[in-house]
């Protein structure tokens, strides 16, 4: 078995003739586990989600969406200090909200990639960091109790911090 971690933040404050804040951060969490004696290849579960909030003097937009599905590891090199993961996220459900707005939720799928770099601390616990990849396309919203079809897709490409132990 092993456990995969990772989270990444961004978040930047301007005062300039109109103020304006944004946040935004991603996790990750995969439960793998071994599909051949070499440990080359995992498969398992990953729960990853973001979160990004933006606000401009008064007006204040977010966005946030916890995504689950099937993962599949490679370990480019024995040791495991190499990884490549792959996750689908067949479960996509996010929320956007506007000020003076009604609160959407949105149905979608969703992918996460990670070409990852991660140095031994021990012979169970690997720290490193990771390039990224989040796409997401939502087909389905509800506001206020009512159904609609969708148009929303989310891409972000980023750097994380990533954890990996092995019991």
């Amino acid at each position: 078995m092993m456990l995969d971690l990772g989270f990444a933040y961004s978040g930047d404050t301007l005062h300039k003739t109109t103020d304006s804040a944004n946040t935004q951060y991603f996790y990750n969490i995969d439960a793998l586990f071994n599909l051949d004696g070499r440990a080359r290849w995992n498969v398992g579960w990953s729960v990853f989600g973001i979160s990004q909030t933006s606000s401009v003097d008064t007006t204040t937009t977010a966005y946030s969406s916890m995504d689950m599905g099937p993962a599949l590891r490679w370990n480019i090199d024995r040791s495991g200090i190499f990884s490549m993961t792959l996750a689908y996220g067949y479960l996509a459900k996010g929320t956007y909200s506007a000020t003076g707005g009604t609160d959407e939720k949105w149905e979608g799928t969703s992918t996460f990639a990670q070409f990852a770099t991660q140095i031994p601390m021990n012979d169970k616990f690997f720290i490193g960091v990771s390039l990224n990849y989040y796409g997401a396309n939502y087909s389905q919203k509800t506001v206020s109790s009512v159904e609609s079809t969708n148009d929303a897709t989310k891409t972000w490409i980023f750097p994380m911090i990533s954890m990996t132990w092995r019991p």
